[in-house]
């Protein structure tokens, strides 16, 4: 291991991205070369981190990180729940963001703002390994909420596009529509159990009055279907795509929309003995994978072709965990392996799709044709995506998508095994068909070859890797079920002829009409769209309408706001300062009426009883002090009279004889001085 630091790599794979993402702006400083690389070392220690796990894990020496407490008053600590799923896709998000961190030196060397790019970058995937290795649920949705932020950052990139603005406001208004319904799940999940820990959940699920538990189940799965870009939540994806290709290949190809598909397969083991939830799962699964198959026929949008694609592989994805009855069962671990197998060819194909738009300009395919001979590699890697996406051998598909049809083969239900069956048809041509159109024929650029050539290095050789893992991951899926305990001697009865009776109708059904349609030209569509097709032509082009239902809820809503609002203003608000002054008038004559009468009517009662009241304190007091004074006027007398009662006796008659003599020569003195 890495310097003894086993026990910190589940808090360093993600926090190490997120604090280098705030030092990008720092090296801008030194120059772009000293900020591209410093970014694309981050993505390489990130993937060296994850990378670390794996090896620990496997031979049992990644110790389990120690939990800090968080939110003690209702119980929940910050940690990590390490288990295979986790650590893989903890894996596969890091290497996604090494090689499109890559791609982005050539792919963005031109543009403005690759601070913030590089930045956000790192955020993202920081906050999306944050998220599948998360403890609980509520430290689940907080990096949800960042991851969001960060794709609505990401997809307005380019923010002097209206265009740009306008999908980023989209995408983040539509997946919060999801994470509200996920937030009220939570805050349910919390009431009845009175704990967020996964593990403690998983313990207690049978702890939780069914009515309520499927409400929660299918509130989680509303959230989960918004991220995932899966019906009816989906049209944001296509919008997306005003992003950089680089952006749509980590985000909306290969990691971010498998959030939506990490949650399901998270939370399976708690949801899967609800019987509406599991139906749920399917059933949207392959309603998505069919419309969005569909729509990819349709458009001529060639980054289009990967967003409606990437919508209806992660359909697969949930009818193949739909059709799982548990964890253990073989449909949990085909819609695992087809995750990875998807995250590889998908991010091929967006990469291969930017080399192309790169080079040309456009994303119509209209503008496009004849570039197999100037663009030899992208038209390999090309290949190598549609033959994976279409469940051709060698490659992962083939192996993933005979997994998933295994399980839904066992569960029985022959609508949707025919479903499956035809949007895997759908697949093949869509995909078969941007091939047509880009790289065959002689299209509008041909005369201008000289102008056209393949794309650098260094976008060419991140493509190849992922072009190598569509090779190596269908060799890898015994390894890769040891890895997550799955057992193959459990899975089931043998399918041997499933695999090939699939490949034959995808190569006949969904090869040659397209091939004679798109490539030979020997069967024309303007007929059909004109005739028996024109209704679904319509349907078509407008999406399914989705969007345009959505706009008149939304008109609905606001026209609605607006009227009350003007009925307010107009009527309310005109008529608001009369009726506030008649309050105050009202109010006035109230308390006016009140003084007078409560008041100054009983004030003149009110002083004649408090003067009668303080006379007779006055006088009680005044004759208890009168009384007072008289016994001490007594007292005083009666001390004095006995003081001159103990005088002695005998010298008070020689006092007065004094006196008298005195008297007496005073007069004879009087007397002489008068006859003198």
């Amino acid at each position: 291991m890495i310097f003894g630091l086993e026990s910190f790599m589940p808090w360093l794979v993600w926090l190490f991205p997120i604090l280098s993402g705030f030092m990008v702006p720092l090296f801008d400083r030194l120059g772009s070369k000293a900020r591209n690389s410093f970014a694309t070392a981050c993505g390489f220690v990130t993937l060296l981190l994850a990378s670390s796990m794996i090896v620990s894990y496997y031979f049992g020496e990644l110790p389990y990180p120690q939990k800090l407490k968080w939110i003690p008053v209702v119980g929940i600590d910050l940690g990590f729940y390490l288990d295979p799923l986790s650590i893989l896709f903890a894996n596969l998000i890091a290497l996604m963001g090494l090689i499109v961190l890559i791609y982005s030196l050539s792919y963005m060397a031109h543009e403005e703002g690759l601070s913030r790019y590089y930045s956000l970058m790192l955020f993202f995937i920081g906050s999306l390994i944050g998220l599948i290795m998360a403890d609980n649920f509520l430290q689940m949705f907080l990096f949800w909420e960042l991851v969001g932020l960060c794709s609505y950052a990401l997809v307005s990139f380019w923010f002097k596009r209206p265009e740009a603005v306008k999908a980023g406001t989209k995408v983040f208004l539509m997946t919060k529509v999801g994470d509200v319904a996920l937030l009220a799940g939570i805050i349910l999940l919390y009431a009845n159990m009175h704990t967020l820990s996964y593990r403690q959940v998983f313990e207690q699920c049978g702890t939780v009055a069914k009515p309520m538990f499927t409400t929660i189940s299918l509130l989680f799965l509303f959230g989960a279907l918004a991220k995932s870009a899966q019906l009816p939540l989906h049209t944001w994806l296509y919008s997306a795509m005003e992003a950089p290709t680089s952006v749509s290949c980590l985000l909306h190809g290969a990691t971010m929309v498998k959030g939506g598909v990490y949650l399901i397969a998270r939370t399976h083991v708690m949801f899967s003995s609800i019987p509406l939830w599991l139906n749920s799962v399917a059933w949207t699964g392959i309603a998505t994978a069919l419309i969005g198959a569909t729509l990819a026929l349709q458009t001529q949008d060639i980054k289009g072709v990967q967003a409606y694609s990437t919508m209806s592989q992660n359909g697969f994805m949930l009818l193949a965990f739909g059709a799982a009855s548990s964890p253990s069962d073989l449909g949990w671990f085909a819609g695992i392996y087809h995750m990875f197998s998807h995250a590889f060819f998908q991010g091929l194909g967006f990469l291969a799709v930017g080399g192309i738009v790169h080079e040309l300009g456009t994303r119509d395919m209209r503008e496009m044709g004849g570039l197999r001979k100037v663009m030899p590699i992208t038209f390999s890697l090309y290949m190598i995506t549609t033959l994976s996406r279409s469940g051709i051998p060698p490659f992962s598909g083939f192996f993933s998508k005979g997994l998933i049809a295994e399980s839904v083969v066992t569960t029985g239900n022959i609508a949707l095994i025919v479903l499956m069956c035809f949007a895997s048809v759908l697949t093949f041509a869509y995909s078969y068909r941007s091939i047509a159109l880009v790289f065959a024929g002689e299209g509008p650029h041909c005369q201008e070859n000289m102008k056209i050539h393949e794309v650098p290095v260094e976008m060419s050789a991140s493509a190849s890797v992922l072009g190598a893992g569509c090779f190596f991951l269908g060799f890898v899926e015994e390894a890769l079920a040891h890895f997550f305990g799955f057992n193959y001697a459990l899975s089931g009865e043998s399918t041997l002829w499933l695999e090939p009776m699939m490949l034959a109708i995808v190569l006949l059904l969904g090869g040659l009409p397209t091939y004679l349609i798109y490539q030979k030209k020997t069967l024309r569509l303007d007929k059909l769209r004109g005739g028996i097709l024109a209704p679904f032509d319509l349907v078509l082009q407008n999406g399914y309408f989705f969007d345009f239902i959505y706009e008149k809820i939304a008109r609905g809503f606001v026209g609605a706001s607006s009227f009350i609002c003007g009925a307010v203003e107009s009527k309310a608000m005109a008529r608001f300062p009369y009726a506030v002054s008649g309050m105050v008038e009202r109010l006035a004559h109230g308390v006016l009426g009140f003084v007078e009468i409560k008041i100054l009517g009983a004030l003149p009662e009110l002083i004649a009883v408090v003067t009668v009241k303080l006379s007779h304190v006055a006088l009680v007091y005044f004759d208890a002090s009168l009384d007072r004074l008289t016994t001490i006027a007594t007292d005083v007398v009666s001390l004095q009279s006995h003081k001159i009662r103990r005088m002695d006796s005998f010298a008070l008659p020689r006092y007065v004889l004094a006196a008298a003599l005195g008297l007496l020569l005073l007069c004879v003195l009087l007397l002489i001085n008068f006859r003198g």
